[in-house]
């Protein structure tokens, strides 16, 4: 069996980059591989303890030469997603104002990135049950 670990992509500045993830999508750094010789800082969604990470966005700095299409995150509560969109409205970092897709898409909205990856955040898009 094999399961889904992590998306690798590179940023053009990665402190820059940290301070995005840990202040919109609550992550934390989970190793920075900058001290041990390597080039990459891991993050994701702090374990509780005796845990281990379910999955890990790995940045390395370097030329930005391709986009994802987006990355997604879940927000428990629809004045989450409000509150991302203000925040990113603020900061001139705002795509998608709140939008109710219903259905499958539930209430989202998007912010582009510090090198134009697009994030989104829902709030209703039913992923439980799927396989």
């Amino acid at each position: 069996m094999t399961r889904w670990t992590h998306v690798t992509m590179t940023v053009s500045n990665i402190e820059r980059s940290i301070a995005f993830y840990t202040s919109f999508c609550e992550f934390s750094v989970l190793r920075d591989r900058r001290q041990e010789g390597g080039g990459t800082v891991w993050l994701g969604p702090k374990p509780t303890p005796g845990q281990k990470p379910t999955f890990l966005l790995v940045i390395g700095e370097g030329e930005v030469s391709s986009r994802l299409d987006h990355l997604g995150f879940q927000c428990d509560l629809k004045e989450q997603v409000d509150e991302v969109a203000e925040k990113g409205r603020e900061l001139g970092i705002l795509v998608e104002p709140p939008t109710d897709g219903g259905g499958v898409v539930g209430y989202f909205t998007v912010l582009r990135d510090p090198d134009g990856h697009l994030v989104e955040f829902t709030y209703g898009q039913p992923i439980e049950g799927l396989g």
